[in-house]
């Protein structure tokens, strides 16, 4: 056999060889599979994985004080996307898809926060403002790509298409549309542990057709929620609304067990009584095999609806005051806006907070940019965030600081020239000088508080001091906190020289104080900038003669199904102003005349069949041409119940804004009760039972 062939024959004896090893191996790998280790491979095939979904629950009503329901809840649909059911294959062309049904229904509203344009000009735009929460997250997302995050709306689209691997023959509109979704996706974590909620109120059509072909998009559900039902158009402030958790937030609610689904309030009474209102939410449990096919799904745990609470809100009283508010200040001049507050003098409980400019909750989503850009600020709350000079209103501290510290008492009397002259570089005038060029004369400190003499109180402030003065002004709850639960209240600030001093810390600006700062000081000027609640709950302790609650919207908890009252919200005393009865009882007097015959506010409680003590205020306001106007008061005067604190920014004078006062008065006596009251144009009364 020749050398050629010998080789040949080798080879195919390697090659018969190497079969025979190839062979012996695949044999040992079965063997291993299926005898050594089928049982394992088996379980691990036949192994269910578990995860839970959440079921939303249904927030609690709130209601008014006579149990009224203000906002509770209405069914709603929606669409999500359960993770075990949604095929990954092929999403970007579900999704868009989708969302041209979704566009296409008129009252659906999609998930999509990505403030960034559809491109239909030929480029991509931001849409919203660079100082937006969208704004912010869109950044913070960039910024976790490893992207700048400062790049042009175009540059970040261009990234977001490559991520998303959408291909270059999708249009600018389409790619936009898919984008969205799918960025918004990853800003909700969206994964086996949390569905996606891909569009919220979206019409049975659309429900109907979603149903219909279910089979061609996996993974989409229809979802039934509830979702807030505004039942007024009033107390926009006080109610507050809900949102979705945003993810600089998700730490904070993930601890106390939400799911991130969850809508909580941001807002007002929505906000501020979270604890009470949100529910506990059910699960859903889905098990799937190893490939991802749903085995089974089941209600494990079921939704417990969130509790009900009942707010010491009046909203009859709470319309009366908007809109006499908003009619006052619609009449006047100049006027830019105002605040009316309304709190039971017994126990602190707040019955009406009115703002003027205000807003409809129902519509508020939709009016937003209108509202946010309006230079009158309806989105402030004037009535616990808007401070102000409290003008002469003030002057009822600066009596008791004086009758109290034995500066002045029952028979002091002051001559008022109407300059007062006391200091030599700053002499200021008495109201009644500028247009009489005289003063008062001579007068007793009732007089005085029914005149509102700057003269008397000049003096009086001067005697005083001004460390006497601003601690009684912080006796009466200014520059502090009034108990109320709702956020974004101020403090307010208080005239004086401790107060002074702590500001010169931060403003080296500022001036020591001077004898000049405690004479302003006294007739409510200078620094002093109180809110209206903190001047209703002023006029509150006055009418009580020391007793000053804390101020409180929550009034009880009823259970869900109202079966019990599950929390009662009792009444605190915030301070005791101790004052001797006969300083309460001259400035109680002082108060009466000045709704009397012969006082300021007399042309608006002339024949007024409620005794009313009151108390006129006129604010100097730098750089405005028209002074604020405000006006406190209590009544009955024999019995008092309710306090009410007006102001009106660029209201003129106190008296100006009191017959905002007088209809508050009459909605609370009167129609309340199934009485009412007619008034002339001249203002006399006839009282019909």
């Amino acid at each position: 056999m020749d050398l050629h062939k010998k080789q040949q024959m080798h080879r195919l004896a390697v090659l018969a060889g190497g079969g025979v090893i190839c062979g012996l191996i695949v044999v040992a790998n079965l063997f291993s599979l299926q005898i050594i280790h089928g049982d394992e491979y088996a379980d691990q095939a036949n192994h269910l994985f578990t995860y839970t979904s959440t079921s939303a629950a249904s927030r609690g009503d709130i209601l008014d004080r006579n149990g009224q329901t203000l906002v509770t809840n209405t069914t709603v649909y929606g669409l999500r996307i359960t993770y075990a059911f949604w095929e990954k294959d092929g999403q970007n062309d579900k999704i868009l898809q989708l969302v041209n049904m979704i566009e296409a229904d008129e009252e659906a509203e999609l998930n999509d926060t990505l403030p960034i344009s559809s491109g239909r000009y030929g480029a991509y735009t931001y849409i919203k403002d660079t100082d937006s929460s969208d704004y912010t997250r869109l950044q913070k997302f960039c910024g976790n790509q490893g992207w700048d995050t400062d790049m042009s709306a175009d540059a970040v689209m261009t990234a977001l298409r490559e991520k998303y691997e959408i291909p270059a023959e999708t249009s600018m509109t389409d790619a936009r549309k898919i984008v969205g979704v799918r960025y918004q996706m990853e800003q909700e974590q969206f994964s086996m542990y949390n569905a996606f909620s891909l569009a919220s109120n979206i019409s049975m059509d659309l429900v109907a057709k979603i149903s219909e072909q279910h089979e061609d998009y996996p993974g989409v559900e229809v979802d039934t929620r509830a979702e807030r039902d505004i039942q007024t158009e009033y107390a926009a402030n006080i109610l507050g609304y809900v949102g979705p958790i945003f993810a600089e937030d998700w730490d904070k609610y993930k601890e106390e067990g939400y799911s991130m689904n969850a809508k909580v309030g941001k807002t007002g009474a929505e906000q501020a009584f979270e604890e009470y209102l949100r529910g506990t939410d059910g699960e859903r449990t889905i098990e799937t095999d190893s490939r991802g096919n749903v085995v089974s799904e089941k209600e494990t745990v079921e939704a417990q609806s969130g509790n009900n609470v009942v707010l010491t809100l009046d909203i009859n009283l709470q319309k009366v005051a908007e809109e006499s508010l908003a009619s006052r200040c619609q009449s006047i001049s100049g006027a830019r806006g105002g605040a009316a507050v309304v709190i039971d003098v017994t126990n602190g409980e707040i019955l009406a907070l009115a703002n003027y400019p205000t807003y409809n909750l129902k519509t508020f989503n939709e009016d937003y940019n209108e509202l946010s850009q309006d230079e009158l600020t309806p989105l402030l709350n004037r009535s616990i965030a808007g401070t102000y000079a409290p003008g002469s209103t003030y002057k009822i501290c600066t009596a008791v600081a004086g009758l109290e510290e034995g500066v002045i008492d029952a028979d002091t009397e002051i001559y008022d020239e109407g300059v007062y002259t006391y200091f030599k570089g700053y002499q200021p005038r008495c109201w009644i000088y500028s247009s009489t060029g005289q003063g008062h004369g001579w007068e007793d400190v009732t007089e005085a508080i029914q005149d509102s003499c700057n003269y008397f109180f000049f003096e009086t402030g001067r005697l005083l001091g001004g460390e006497k003065l601003e601690s009684y002004a912080k006796q009466f709850g200014f520059g502090d906190y009034t108990g109320l639960e709702l956020s974004g209240e101020k403090k307010g600030r208080v005239a004086g020289p401790t107060a002074r001093a702590a500001a010169q810390k931060n403003d080296s600006s500022l001036r020591d104080w001077s004898g000049g700062d405690t004479i302003q000081a006294a007739i409510g000027q200078g620094d002093n900038a109180f809110t209206p609640l903190q001047l209703a709950n002023y006029c509150a302790a006055i009418a009580t003669g020391g007793t000053q609650y804390e101020a409180h919207l929550l009034r009880s908890v009823k259970a869900y199904d109202y079966s019990e009252t599950v929390y009662t919200k009792e009444s605190r005393v915030r301070s005791k102003i101790e004052a001797q009865d006969s300083t309460w009882d001259l400035v109680h007097e002082g108060m009466a005349k000045v709704t009397g015959e012969d006082g300021t506010a007399a042309s608006v409680f002339q024949n007024y069949p409620i005794k009313v003590a009151g108390k006129s205020g006129t604010a100097q306001v730098t750089g405005t041409e028209q002074d604020n106007g405000v006006f406190i008061s209590y009544a009955p005067y024999d019995d008092p119940q309710i306090a009410v604190c007006v102001v009106i920014e660029g209201g003129d004078s106190g008296n100006n804004v009191a017959p905002v006062v007088r209809d508050i008065y009459n909605a609370y006596f009167y129609s309340r009760s199934g009485s009412d009251t007619t008034s002339d144009d001249t203002g006399n009364y006839d009282v019909i039972a």
